[in-house]
């Protein structure tokens, strides 16, 4: 299929044209069984008086169709605008010229028909030959099908182990991270206890409060003391009591570059 269609339309105003001043064509349609439905758009604006500087708008929408047989592929249909022109008539009507197209392919007849419908008879062993080939070609696509199916289930498994694995590796990720800040904790603690000259079996409770699940702090500051910082500075600025600092310190002589270790609450 392959036609140009002209359409003419004369729309008569309720006022005076005096000029056109500016007209646009728009266009929509939808295709069913037997026909193509649709409709032109015709905007713009005029002048009423040919001294006047108002411009009134105008907007018409004009219907249209086009039949289409059942050889008429749909899914080709391709429709376009290829002319426009208009003219005002008598002072009122406004008359446009439009020329549009419609293209599409036809759907081909099935091989089977044709070769049934052969004037001078047909070749049963032909048939047999074609129909042999049509079931291959259907029993070739069920297989490409299925192949694909199954390559599509292998590719969601695979995912998923991936999922797994980077799920996995986070887990040891996260306990490697856990250890490494428990043993830097450790070494501070130890650190600031041997310049403090504890007590080695009040180390072993120190060190055992720190590292213990059970315990209710797990994050710990290491604080330098500085000039002009006491402890109820320290106390106020970490939000923690003195008892609490005490557990943790020998604040019996605090001195300026003192570390003190500051525990801060799981909330």
């Amino acid at each position: 299929m392959n036609c140009i269609i002209p359409f003419t339309k004369d729309i008569k105003f309720k006022t005076n044209i005096s000029e056109i001043v500016s007209i646009s064509l728009e266009h929509e349609y939808t295709v069913n069984d037997t026909e193509l439905l649709g409709n032109f758009l015709v905007t713009g604006e005029y002048k009423t008086h040919e001294v006047s500087i108002n411009k009134e708008k105008f907007e018409f929408v004009l219907p249209f169709s086009v039949m289409l047989t059942a050889k008429v592929d749909r899914d080709t249909l391709d429709f376009n605008i290829e002319d426009f022109t208009y003219e005002v008539l008598q002072n009122n009507v406004l008359k446009v010229d439009i020329e549009y197209s419609v293209k599409a392919s036809e759907i081909e007849e099935e091989a089977s028909n044709v070769v049934f419908e052969r004037e001078d008879g047909y070749d049963e062993k032909e048939v047999e030959e074609l129909l042999e080939e049509l079931g291959e070609n259907v029993e070739q696509e069920e297989e490409r099908k299925e192949e694909e199916k199954i390559e599509e289930i292998n590719e969601v498994e695979e995912v998923e182990e991936v999922e797994k694995v980077e799920e996995s590796q986070d887990v040891v990720l996260e306990a490697k991270e856990k250890i490494i800040v428990e043993e830097q904790v450790k070494k501070e603690v130890e650190e600031v206890e041997e310049k403090r000259d504890v007590p080695e079996e009040e180390k072993e409770t120190i060190l055992h409060s720190v590292s213990s699940e059970k315990d209710e702090f797990v994050t710990y500051h290491i604080h330098i003391l500085k000039d002009g910082e006491n402890m109820e500075l320290i106390s106020s600025m970490y939000n923690v009591s003195i008892s609490v600092l005490e557990e943790y310190n020998d604040l019996t002589n605090v001195s300026l570059g003192m570390k003190i270790i500051i525990p801060e609450e799981n909330e």
